[in-house]
Order: C-alpha cells, then structure tokens, then sequence
C-alpha cells in the first residue's frame, strides 16, 4: 500500500514537472514567434508645411513601408513647424527627423551645406552632387556628433519673389527694400546685405504671411512652397519672380545612429537616391510648371553674373568663417565648373582654390 501511494506520488511530481516544462517552451517558442519587439519601433518626425497632407508626408510613407523591410517599425507623426521637429530630435523624443538642408547643418554640417547660397543651379548638379553623397566614399562625412544624414531628395530650385517686379529689374533695385529671410540662414542675412537692402527675419511658417501683408517686399522658396505659403496673395496683382536660382532646397533624413543598425545610414542612403530621388524631382518640377507664364521676370546675362559674383563673395566669406563645410564648398565648385568651365570663379582663388 506504501509503494502504491509513493508511486502515485511519483508520477504526479513527474507530470507536474512536464507540464511546467511544455508551458515555459510554449512561452520562449510564442516571444520567439512575436511579430515585432518594441525594440524594432521608432519614432519619425516629418518636417511638412501642409502636414499630413503634406507631399513630403506622403513620400515618407513610402520609405516607412521599405524601413519595415530592414526591420524598423517607423512610428510618423507630422509637424508644421520644422523648428519643433529639430527641437525634438536634439531631445531625442523622436530617433530620426525629415528636415530642409538648411536646418540640418546644425546637425551634419557636410549634408547640410549642400543647400548653400547659389550653390547650384542646375537638376543634372544636384543629381551628381547628392549621387555622391550617397555613395559609400562619403560615408564618414555623412556623420557628426552621434547624428548621421541616411537619405537626401531634391526639394526643388529656390526663387525670389517680388510684390513688384520692377524690384527684380537689377540688382540695384534691391537696395532699400525689405526682405523675408529665415531667421536661422545667416548665408540669407548676409545677401541680403550685401544687396543694400533690409532682412526680416522669420520662420517658414511666417515667411508667406510677411509677405503677403506687406510686411516684407519680396521672399525667396522653391515652387513646391507656393501654394502652401500662400504666395500668390502677394504676388498678385503686380509681382513676379526672377528667372534665376538661389539655391537648391532639399529634405534630408537625420538620424541617432545609436538607435539603429551600424549600416542602416549607407543602405538607406542608397535606397533614397535609387527610389525616391526622381519622383522627389518630378514633383518639383511639376510645381515649377504649375507657375503662370506671366509671373517669371527675365534675368539678364549682365544681372545673372552680378548675381554670381555677389554669391561668390558671401560664400568666400563663409568659407573663412567655417560657416558652411569646406568639403561641401569644394565639391559644389567642381561640379559647377565641371558642368560651366566658362565661369569666371573657375580660374579664381575662391573657396579653396582654382579648379582649372
């Protein structure tokens, strides 16, 4: 009778004993088995003046679908004020950003100078500057201070707009005149200056609205900026724009690199460049396109090199202040002269020496 019940102890214990094993490999095969670990989400910030309606908004859709492929859950949210999105990247509230070149200087000065003043005037440049940038040779130039820039796209071609188009008849008209520049582009001051005439500083969101009130005589944006800023209210009836580009805006992708993979900046590099660089630039240039005919005032060849020669001497100044990065500024004049070898600058000191 003892052995009886010592064996039916036993064999209670054992199956007590297998069961709690078969329940903690259901556990460990079900947390294997998970779709996704919190560890795989991330928070994305996307800088779009229109906000989730926003193109740029609708582009990053795109790239979260191809972040899941790499094993990133991207958790969008869409901000109208690009400076609360930098905010909230340096506080880390959010492990990767969408800003404007020009913001993300701050952040990686190489990536960031690209958007510099008369830096390019051409899409073929702009194609074979952010080509380089994306490659793997400017990888380490790509990262600075734990930050690195893991995609760029091409914003568009940056024009002056005029509530009177006789301001944009010379270079001389300028001077007096109040001008809407981002508060935060010292390149923009110092143009601005250089012209003779006043900066009113503002942020994107205020640009639009000082100009159309009055506030300001003329502003600078891409095309893609026209409808959102509402330029047209200032334009109208007596306006235009100058035939002529400032600059080159693009939207850069800036990222904590110790919140994800070692390669995750070089392969979403690659993509961006590869995928969404020429839908990026059809967009553009549809918007360019989209402008009436009767709005785009004809810059001269003698007021195009006033131009560049201007530019010329705001960017040397920059040079010796470090403003911009020297490699950036080097590699915007090859390409430039590379594409012009007439240009004047070509056989000048400026920006780090002669080319030819």
């Amino acid at each position: 009778s003892t052995d009886r019940t010592w064996k039916k102890a036993s064999l209670l214990i054992l199956g007590l004993i297998l069961a709690a094993t078969g329940l903690a490999l259901l556990i460990a095969l079900a947390a294997t088995a998970a779709p996704a670990a919190p560890d795989d989400a991330r928070q994305a910030c996307v800088f779009d003046p229109v906000g989730a309606d926003g193109f740029v908004y609708d582009l990053f859709r795109d790239y979260a679908v191809q972040a899941r492929e790499w094993g990133y859950d991207l958790d969008i949210r869409a901000y109208t004020d690009e400076a609360v999105a930098a905010n909230d990247l340096k506080a880390g509230k959010c492990d990767m950003a969408v800003l404007s070149g020009v913001r993300t200087r701050q952040f990686v000065k190489f990536a960031g100078s690209l958007d510099m003043a008369g830096g390019l005037q051409r899409y073929a440049d702009l194609r074979k500057a952010i080509g380089a940038m994306s490659g793997p040779k400017a990888a380490p130039l790509m990262r600075a201070n734990g930050y690195e820039v893991a995609g760029v796209v091409p914003l568009g071609k940056v024009f002056l707009f005029a509530r009177d188009r006789a301001h944009l008849a010379s270079l001389d008209k300028l001077a007096g005149k109040r001008i809407a520049i981002l508060e935060y582009d010292r390149a923009s001051r110092l143009i601005t200056e250089e012209a003779g005439a006043s900066p009113v500083p503002a942020s994107i969101a205020s640009l639009g609205p000082l100009f159309n009130n009055g506030s300001a005589d003329l502003t600078y944006a891409p095309a893609i900026a026209y409808a959102p800023l509402e330029l047209g209210q200032g334009v109208r009836p007596d306006g235009g724009m100058a035939d002529f580009v400032l600059a080159m805006l693009s939207g850069q992708i800036v990222i904590h690199r110790d919140r994800f993979d070692a390669d995750f900046g070089a392969r979403s590099r690659a993509w961006v460049f590869d995928t969404l660089f020429d839908t990026t630039l059809a967009r553009a240039r549809k918007a360019e396109n989209a402008l009436d005919d009767d709005l785009w005032v004809a810059v001269s060849e003698q007021q195009t090199t006033q131009y560049r020669a201007m530019f010329r001497r705001v960017r040397e100044q920059l040079w010796r202040e470090e403003w911009y990065s020297h490699r950036m500024q080097r590699l915007l004049k090859k390409i430039r002269c590379a594409g012009d070898a007439g240009l004047a600058e070509c056989s000048q000191e400026s920006e780090g020496g002669t080319v030819y």
